[in-house]
């Protein structure tokens, strides 16, 4: 069969044209083609073994009944004609530039793929001579480049979806935020909204204060003239902290009596105890606990909307780390109405969801089930540099407002509840997630990981330690003893560099934030992720900040190391390097189609790559404007 350019059969091209109209496609559940079990249904159990094909093509075997003469009756005893033996391999990828990401086969010319997982990997005249026979789709690349699909190390997924449909509070240049006027008419513009009124509060999601003209937090007073009958809520770009109004405190139970929780701080007019609507970690958290829950339909939705953020930035692999109860509740209703298009692997946040984890028959860590598998469990040790709320050794370079200058943040929680969570969570044998940032806050890690694990031996635990923002070389020594990894966002230096340098860490300090360099010479694994000030994951911003800072050029990292870091790194730190995380025989065929190459594409240019396609298990799952990939079944 002749190949073309991303040319398919007539039945294929007008599925792949649907899936190509719109973006929004790829969010929604579809009805999904008939195929069989072993190729495209959700994997309950470990795939098997692919199984070689044969040499040649099986000839059909012959029939006993003589073929009718022209004009002569067809023999109504005769058997039936034997159907079309089936195609050696489904799609055949060629004609482009293949990342494979395997150490044995660095590069290849074309990629085979038979049901959901990959079976050659080689030159472009042995894959078609061996692999292509009638039915096999021939997808010419046009020198586009195909990659390992990306796996996210650390993330939140339903998180990001509705952070996307929020009213958007960034700065230039990723918003048009530059004052507190401009805030509050994106706010007002967004409570008018269908969103708006089905939710019943209003959302905002990205500002930072240090990038507004007037460098201050926004108040309750600001936000009480958007709406004093609706809670209006606020999340800075840091995800740490937020501003809420006055029906937003009331609800919650904040007033002037109220004891900030440890691990979060609530916001003071200055000489008074009334609160100014400025809450820090474990207060944010909490608030957003006691605000009216969405409908469930209405969080099955933003699953949906974070699903199709995720699969249109080339992602087969998701994660939602620090999910509560509820969001165990609704991923494993996701999960029973199949509607998860990529793998989601979930952190429990093991405060507040210990029970609902060990009562769930779903969400376990051995099999997906309906695409769905726990990863571990997660907590948190403490803020982040740039709100001046992680736990330091040393003092800030300036104190926040009302604070001394010996100031250098807060733990999340004391070294004993620290201890305890880590005790539970490796008597139970789950593997740990931490959000951990301040050198204080990673000493912490350190000490409540190293004693659980001498009390609690066992094999391959693949411990994280997630943000690492303030690392230290002899820190480094101690996490790579422990089996630690790192998931960093880089992207964070970029977005926050005037204030860490000249309010939180200083120039010194600043150059070795978040260093990835340095993990990696000493040999402990690094991940990258996207940054919580993005509504949508960015994986080609992560590796562009990681690959060129803007201060600290001693920690950047070479464009492979970056590329890994988004997918067989991450692999393997989920226990999946058998499956993903590079192109190779016997691996699922979970894959993305780019505009570019990034290992030849400048980093200054690596944000201007484009999805062209996403496929999972051989089925694609998001196909973009310029063309697409082919629906295999």
């Amino acid at each position: 069969m002749p190949s073309a350019a991303f040319t398919l059969r007539p039945a294929a091209l007008a599925i792949l044209l649907a899936v190509a109209a719109s973006p929004v496609f790829a969010q929604t559940p579809a009805a999904k083609p008939a195929a069989p079990a072993s190729a495209a249904a959700p994997r309950s159990t470990p795939a098997p073994a692919v199984t070689p094909a044969p040499a040649a093509p099986v000839a059909a075997p012959a029939t006993t009944a003589a073929a009718p003469t022209s004009g002569a009756p067809a023999d109504p005893n005769a058997p039936p004609p034997a159907p079309p033996p089936p195609p050696l391999s489904d799609v055949i990828f060629t004609n482009g530039d293949i990342i494979t990401l395997d150490d044995k086969r660095p590069a290849a010319q074309a990629v085979a793929i038979k049901g959901s997982k990959i079976i050659a990997v080689g030159k472009s005249k042995d894959i078609l001579a061996r692999w292509k026979s009638e039915g096999t789709e021939v997808v010419d690349l046009a020198g586009k480049t195909l990659a390992p699909g990306f796996v996210d190390a650390w993330g939140q997924l339903s998180r990001s979806g509705l952070f996307s449909v929020a009213a958007r509070l960034q700065s230039p240049p990723e918003g048009r935020v530059g004052d507190t006027g401009a805030l509050l008419r994106e706010l007002r513009e967004w409570s008018k909204g269908d969103l708006a009124q089905r939710f019943g509060w209003i959302i905002g999601f990205g500002y930072d204060e240090t990038r507004l003209r007037e460098q201050r937090q926004p108040s309750r007073h600001d936000l009480d003239s958007v709406s004093r009958d609706k809670p209006v809520i606020i999340v800075h770009q840091s995800g740490r902290q937020l501003v809420a109004n006055s029906r937003a405190l009331e609800l919650a139970g904040i007033g002037r009596d109220s004891v900030a929780p440890a691990g979060g701080s609530i916001g003071r007019w200055p000489g008074s105890k009334d609160p100014d609507g400025v809450l820090e970690g474990s207060a944010a958290f909490a608030l957003l606990g006691s605000l009216p829950q969405l409908p469930k339909e209405e969080r099955q939705a933003m699953i949906q909307e974070g699903q199709g953020l995720y699969l249109r930035n080339g992602y087969t692999t998701a994660v939602e780390g620090r999910a509560t109860a509820d969001d165990l509740a609704l991923y494993t209703q996701a999960a029973e109405l199949g509607t998860l298009k990529l793998d989601v692997l979930i952190y429990a946040d093991l405060g507040s969801s210990a029970q609902a984890l060990k009562g769930s028959k779903t969400i376990t860590p051995r099999y997906y089930k309906e695409r769905l598998k726990l990863a571990g469990v997660s907590f948190t040790l403490d803020g982040s540099a740039e709100t001046r709320s992680a736990w330091l050794t040393q003092p800030y370079k300036l104190p926040p407002p009302g604070k001394r200058t010996s100031y250098a943040g807060y733990p999340g929680a004391s070294d004993e509840q620290a201890g305890e969570l880590f005790a539970q969570a490796y008597a139970s044998g789950w593997q740990v997630a931490v959000q951990a940032n301040g050198d204080a806050a990673i000493d912490q890690f350190i000490k409540g990981l190293g004693t659980a694990a001498d009390k609690h031996p066992g094999k391959d635990r693949r411990p994280l330690l997630v943000g690492a923002q303030t690392l230290r070389d002899d820190q480094i020594e101690r996490l790579k003893a422990l089996g630690v990894s790192l998931a960093l966002t880089p992207r964070r230096l970029g977005l926050s560099l005037d204030v860490l340098k000249d309010d939180a860490l200083g120039a010194e300090r600043t150059a070795r934030f978040i260093p990835a360099g340095a993990a990696l010479k000493q040999g402990v694994p690094v991940f990258l992720t996207h940054d919580a000030a993005e509504p949508e994951p960015t994986p080609f911003g992560a590796l562009a900040a990681a690959i060129k800072r803007a201060v600290g050029e001693d920690q950047q990292i070479g464009t492979l190391d970056a590329l890994k870091a988004i997918t067989l790194l991450p692999a393997r730190q989920l226990g999946e390097e058998k499956l993903k995380g590079s192109i190779a025989v016997g691996k699922l065929a979970d894959l993305v189609v780019l505009s570019a190459n990034p290992l030849k594409t400048p980093a200054d240019k690596l944000g201007e790559i484009r999805v062209i396609g996403t496929v999972k298990e051989g089925v694609t799952v998001f196909g973009g404007s310029e063309g697409g990939v082919p629906i295999t079944r």
